[in-house]
């Protein structure tokens, strides 16, 4: 059994992926999805309903988060989040790396700066 490579997937990336517009080239998650399996959390699909102006755009979303999976929110990871202060600069931030920790996922994101004191493996698109 071949073993694919997983990938926690930043609401950037996301983004991304529903404007994309280059006909000719993949998006940034197309490539991703095609290495492997493509997670995102309830906080990133959060972020793209909530900057969602139309139905639209809604449904887009929909259709984009039913390609891959969403991870949900437990109680557990409150129980780590404290390992990220002054680590990343936002609860968000805290948050998305914990969820990355519990599942042993790297993160995939262009804004690598935004955690690279986490401790988290984090992969530049570039690199993939």
């Amino acid at each position: 059994m071949i073993d694919k490579s997983q990938f926690l997937i930043d609401t950037d990336l996301l983004l991304e992926h529903l404007t994309h517009q280059n006909l000719t080239a993949p998006s940034i998650l197309e490539k991703a999805m095609t290495k492997g399996i493509c997670f995102t959390t309830v906080i990133n699909a959060s972020e793209l309903f909530f900057a969602a102006s139309d139905d639209v755009q809604r449904e887009s979303i929909q259709d984009l988060l039913s390609a891959i999976k969403v991870l949900g929110l437990n109680s557990r990871y409150s129980l780590k989040i404290s390992k990220f202060f002054n680590k990343v600069a936002t609860t968000r931030d805290a948050l998305l790396c914990t969820v990355a920790e519990f599942n042993r996922l790297p993160i995939l994101t262009n804004d690598t700066a935004r955690y690279s004191s986490s401790g988290i493996k984090i992969i530049n698109p570039l690199e993939m």
